[in-house]
């Protein structure tokens, strides 16, 4: 009961409302690119891959800080001299430190290079999201339109069924045919009238599962185009196989994020070997400080002079040279060549999946192509079987289920036209998208 209740509603609302807004396909994509959560969680990877890449890029500058410090002392005291006296006391000190590194093993410069392949890496897994999700809308947006040709032809098949009914009941009426031949259009009028219903639930199902995966949560009033409008300029030729698998492999964004990780990784493999190298830092510094005595055993000096004999400064350079860290290197080393096969294998597959996927994409096309070709044949030879068996019908020459039987056949053959045209153009599509990647 609450199922027929929701669809009833849902039928109200999309054939009722009154000054809908209609939406074209490419305003369902965009508003989808820019509502969906996938592709907002990968604009946040891309969003963290900058900010490593730009962390890494800027590993070489120096380090600069600051010290401060106050300290009291109880008892013995030190004094700047480094003897203790037998007073309470305070000192001060403060400083600043700067380190610069100088050579690191080129490891800041290969890291920095692999963090910007990932970004570029990142960049395309979200171009793939996002021609993903164009696939996805496209096929629920033609599922709409299939949805809304679906209901003009179940309404025609109402309009002839009404005009059969009616012309039955003028035969009856003149003693042309018997009354079980009015029932029997009546019937056929009210089967008609329940696959439209029929048809029109399906199509208002189709039309909120389209704006779900739109993320939009109003659907009362959403409305697309008019399947005239979205066919009209559409391509439906198809090229060779090679011709889109050579551009796919090299438009595809997937193909391209694949081929940056394996780059990535052997960048990755130089910084880990960097640990092997030797590392020169340069330091300076400086630091001063500040005594002061609470007794009368030992006395102040002014500040000014204690600055000025407190002062230090100093400049160095450290060279670090690895002799054994426990074989972490190595395996570190070891790994990271293992995760460039890995990235290489996972480059193969994408490869080959890309391939089977256009393949089966125009084995799909061309079958839907013939379907089509097919089906526009036997709907021509049903709309004059049913042309004759109405006339024949009208002159006393063939019984109403002879002519019921017609326009079944009639119907079917519109209902599979419709479907292969539709398949047909989705799989053109697909391979469109394969070819250009936007």
């Amino acid at each position: 009961m609450k199922r027929a209740l929701l669809i009833t509603l849902l039928v109200t609302t999309v054939f009722t409302t009154q000054a809908q807004k209609v939406w074209t396909l490419d305003e369902c994509i965009d508003y989808a690119i820019e509502h969906n959560l996938d592709l907002q969680k990968t604009q946040l990877a891309r969003q963290q891959a900058e900010y490593q890449y730009k962390a890494s890029k800027n590993a070489w500058l120096p380090t600069l800080s600051a010290n401060a410090g106050e300290y009291l002392g109880f008892g013995q005291s030190p004094s700047y001299t480094g003897v203790y006296v037998s007073d309470n006391s305070s000192s001060t000190s403060f400083g600043a430190s700067l380190s610069l590194p100088l050579f690191q093993g080129l490891n800041f410069y290969n890291t920095a290079k692999a963090d910007a392949l990932n970004l570029q890496a990142t960049e395309m897994d979200q171009k793939a999201t996002q021609l993903n999700l164009k696939l996805n809308v496209m096929a629920f947006y033609m599922q709409v339109l299939y949805g809304k040709e679906q209901v003009e032809i179940a309404r025609r098949q109402v309009e002839l069924s009404a005009e059969q009914l009616q012309k039955t009941q003028q035969l009856f009426e003149n003693g042309r045919v018997a009354e079980a031949d009015v029932y029997e259009s009546r019937a056929q009028l009210a089967t008609d009238q329940a696959t439209l219903t029929q048809k029109e639930t399906d199509l208002a199902l189709s039309l909120l599962t389209l704006t779900q995966v739109l993320e939009i949560e109003e659907f009362e009033g959403f409305e697309v185009s008019s399947p005239e409008a979205f066919f009209a300029g559409q391509k439906l030729e198809l090229d060779t196989p090679q011709t889109t698998i050579t551009l796919a492999l090299q438009n595809q964004p997937s193909m391209e994020a694949a081929r940056l990780r394996v780059q990535k990784s052997h960048y990755d493999l130089k910084a880990s070997k960097s640990a092997w190298y030797p590392s020169l830092d340069f330091y300076g510094g400086y630091s001063n400080g500040l005594y002061h005595y609470f007794g009368d055993n030992y006395p102040n000096t002014p500040v000014d002079e204690q600055l000025k004999r407190n002062s230090r400064a100093q400049l160095g350079v450290s060279l670090n040279i690895p002799i054994f860290n426990g074989m972490r290197t190595k395996y570190r080393v070891k790994m990271t060549e293992i995760s460039i096969a890995d990235q290489q294998l996972s480059l193969e597959n994408t490869e080959k999946t890309l391939r089977k996927e256009i393949q089966q994409a125009y084995g799909n096309a061309r079958a839907a192509q013939q379907k089509m070709a097919a089906m526009e044949n036997s709907l021509e030879a049903s709309r004059v079987a049913y042309d004759y068996a109405k006339a024949g019908y009208d002159m006393g020459k063939k019984t109403l289920l002879e002519l019921n039987e017609s326009k079944i056949r009639f119907h079917k053959a519109e209902s599979d036209l419709l479907q292969a045209r539709y398949e047909y153009l989705y799989r053109c599509k697909i391979i469109e998208y394969y070819r250009n990647a936007e």
